[in-house]
């Protein structure tokens, strides 16, 4: 019998039970795809590091070393060490490589290498996770070089560099765990024995040293590297340990990851509200119904019994679609996974967790509706037949008499009356029209900040036009000086600082000596936005990236000494400042030029610089690009995008659907709404249609309720997004070393695009809904 009953109740409302039915199976796909990629990124991240064998500790070098020292090193430290192996790179300039049409790679951000396969650990892979074996004449190419220059497998590059001068054919993709992200600055290029002895003979290029370190299970890391700088060996570069290059490989997967749940918890909330406003309307609708069954005596576990059913059976069905859809779709999201980290993603892992998904929505959607049935016990059965009982018969104080009215039409009145009198049935609708705003805005918003030059100031980089990277080569010093000397001198320059990054020894909060990178210059030239304190001005002051100054690092505030060792000697320096960057882990700091620069160990030059108004920056760029063979010149909105391109791409994605999503959820809510309202109303349409109200009269009030409901909720929606999506945002990328993000605003996007899509989708469909409705037979209704 409760199955016929329940079938029957199918039938006799197809559009809502339809309506409901596909969002639950929205909830599901949504939440499932989110989950489905966090195990595809676990279980593909697992298999990569497998597969490549990264090294726990890569020490980058330039210049001169003795091997045999190293070796000496890892014999001492074989407690902690299983292998050492030193990667030879041959450092080229973009210029040098050619390709296509007379293209080359000069506009590149990324440092290029052609390096030799490891014997050891650290191998570069193809795109099957297999070891690169590249035969004489070709070439693999990283897959950052092959997005962002379109190139294909059977495609030739030729590199040109003094004296030496050779084509290679594209034989695969390079999938390199260390340098795959754009967020690392250096590429490596894999390529015969052959042809790198016949490189290394005609001196193509600036020789670079990879000195990499495979621990054992529980090998000291920061053990090994204080050892190594104590030791006095080849540190010529920065330190990066193996955990930084996992974070870089999973950041950009991650963090889509994050705004895809945040999407599918609003989701979750608004699938519960919508059950909500379902079980009113039918409940409302079935009053009579219910008080027959009470009278006859049914029980009410047995009368709840038939609405629950329905609803178990539509989310077990809706939760199956849901989750096998979901597979399909996450294809949508994990493009660059499968591109850069592996292109097998059949575990068995993401079967197991999405299941979480629908057994969640199922979970919450049962508890919602018998909390909602309760309703019920408080029905008598001749309430319910007089349908009485959901009108509370509280008589309310007469307001907004129409006589008041100087602005509106009676209609538009009418409607705005009724919607801010019965607020708290229209506060559903409002509460998802600030949820559906919500999920627009805040990916918009996201993509937006990273798009932005701004976002700069969150990788430690002031604001500015430009910025000139100096490789390091034998005249790097003399370069660094002349460069600056003509900067002096060029009046198409507004203002320029330069700056020095060395490394030095700090003491940690356990007191022990660590390594961290030092940048020494100029900071009011082109300043930070701190987050507390201020930039080094002063002999003696220091600045410090949020995760340095954070308790995993220094544990240090504003105001406190942090030791460093100078030319043997250590200096007690007084935090003057905490700024944000997501660059080299997180872990940076600023001072004075009164510091000096550790010679032995400096990393690199850089030069940012303000154009004059009227100069045309990329003619300035192009001089500058050629009269410094060592420079690497790039505006800074270039270098933002390089270092964020797979980021950014896969935020627009998200955008995308993230629209989509809203615009379905804010038709499918309004649909059920009306329909609710209208058949709660259908007495009053019924009086006012026979006092000879027309239709029309009667739709405007209607849609003027709802529109008003609408506008409201979009303007909340966009104040949440802007102000609470910050917030969110900024907890989420605070490990990241960025605990506070604001928001870059384009306004005719968050305030008239959005809105205004919205606005017309609902309004269109307010304005079907009530058509529909408000032309049922009069007679039927009166008899009724």
């Amino acid at each position: 019998m409760f199955l016929k009953m329940v079938k029957n109740d199918f039938v006799r409302q197809k559009i809502v039970t339809i309506s409901v039915f596909v969002f639950i199976a929205m909830a599901v796909l949504l939440g499932a795809s989110a989950i489905n990629n966090i195990a595809n990124l676990i279980q593909s991240m697992s298999d990569l590091q497998e597969r490549a064998v990264p090294a726990d500790i890569t020490q980058m070098h330039s210049g001169e070393f003795d091997q045999a020292e190293i070796d000496k090193f890892t014999e001492e430290q074989r407690e902690n060490i299983a292998m050492q192996e030193t990667m030879v790179l041959l450092t080229l300039d973009g210029s040098n490589i050619h390709f296509g049409n007379n293209q080359t790679m000069a506009g590149t951000v990324q440092d290029i290498s052609y390096v030799v396969q490891n014997k050891k650990f650290d191998f570069i892979l193809d795109l099957d996770n297999e070891k690169l074996d590249v035969t004489e004449g070709e070439v693999a190419v990283p897959i950052y070089f092959m997005q962002q220059y379109d190139l294909k497998i059977g495609d030739t590059i030729t590199v040109k560099s003094g004296e030496y001068e050779n084509e290679f054919v594209i034989s695969d993709y390079a999938r390199d765990y260390e340098m795959n992200s754009s967020l690392t600055s250096s590429k490596r290029f894999v390529i015969n024995q052959a042809d790198y002895n016949e490189m290394l003979l005609k001196q193509a290029g600036e020789l670079e040293y990879l000195i990499e370190f495979k621990l054992h299970e529980n090998g000291d890391s920061q053990g090994i590297q204080t050892a190594y700088i104590e030791g006095g060996l080849p540190a010529n570069g920065p330190t990066v340990g193996g955990k930084i290059f996992l974070m870089f490989n999973a950041m950009s997967d991650a963090a889509v990851a994050m705004v895809i749940i945040l999407i599918s918890i609003l989701l979750i909330i608004i699938a519960s509200l919508c059950i909500r406003l379902t079980f009113l309307a039918t409940i409302d609708e079935d009053l009579r119904e219910i008080g027959v069954m009470k009278a006859i005596g049914i029980s009410k576990k047995d009368i709840k019994k038939v609405y629950l059913n329905k609803y178990r059976v539509m989310s077990v069905v809706a939760g199956i679609i849901g989750y096998l859809l979901s597979f399909a779709v996450v294809h949508l999201f994990n493009g660059n996974m499968r591109l850069y980290i592996s292109s097998d993603l059949s575990g068995n892992l993401k079967y197991v967790l999405s299941l979480m998904a629908p057994l969640l929505v199922y979970f919450i959607i049962v508890m919602y509706c018998k909390k909602v049935l309760k309703r019920i016990d408080k029905i008598s059965a001749v309430e319910a037949l007089r349908k009485d009982s959901m009108e509370r018969g509280k008589n309310q104080k007469y307001s907004f008499p129409l006589l008041k009215n100087k602005f509106f039409s009676t209609n538009i009145y009418m409607g705005l009356r009724d919607a801010w009198k019965r607020f708290k049935l229209y506060r559903l609708l409002f509460f998802i029209f600030i949820a559906c705003t919500f999920i627009v805005i805040l990916p918009i918003n996201i993509y937006n900040t990273m798009n932005s030059p701004e976002f700069s100031t969150y990788m430690g980089i002031g604001k500015s036009d430009m910025r000139i990277d100096l490789r390091r080569n034998d005249s790097i010093t003399e370069d660094f000086k002349k460069l600056q000397e003509e900067l002096k001198n060029d009046s198409d320059i507004e203002k320029y600082a330069a700056y020095i990054t060395s490394s030095y020894q700090v003491k940690n909060a356990e007191g022990s000596w660590d390594y961290m990178n030092i940048e020494t210059g100029d900071f009011s030239v082109f300043p930070l936005n701190y987050l507390e304190g201020r930039a080094p001005k002063g002999e003696g002051e220091i600045s410090l990236s949020f995760a340095n100054a954070s308790k995993d690092g220094l544990n240090k505030n504003v105001g406190d000494e942090v030791a460093v060792k100078v030319g043997g000697e250590e200096k007690n320096l007084k935090v003057t400042g905490i700024y944000q960057d997501i660059t080299n882990g997180g872990k940076t700091a600023k001072a004075h030029t009164s510091l000096g620069v550790n010679d032995e160990a400096v990393l690199w030059y850089i030069v940012y610089m303000d154009v004059a108004q009227g100069v045309d920056i990329r003619e300035k760029m192009d001089y500058y690009q050629n009269a410094y063979d060592s420079a690497q010149v790039n505006d800074i909105k270039e270098y933002t995008r390089q270092t964020l391109g797979n980021i950014i791409d896969q935020m627009s994605t998200v955008v995308i659907g993230a629209f989509a999503i809203a615009v379905i959820i804010a038709v499918l809510i309004t649909a059920l709404f009306l329909r609710m309202l209208l058949s709660k109303d259908m007495s009053q349409v019924a009086i006012m249609r026979s006092m000879g109200l027309t239709s029309k009269n009667i739709k405007h009030q209607y849609m003027a309720g709802t529109m008003m409901v609408l506008i409201l909720g979009i303007i909340v929606g966009v104040l949440a997004s802007n102000y609470l999506g910050e917030l969110l945002v900024s907890m989420a990328m605070s490990s990241m070393g960025a605990a506070k993000i604001e928001f870059v605003h384009v306004v005719w996007q968050t305030w008239l695009l959005c809105p205004l899509t919205l606005i017309v989708v609902v309004g269109f469909t307010i304005f079907v809904s009530c058509k529909v409705a408000v032309k049922d037979d009069l007679s039927v209704v009166l008899r009724s």
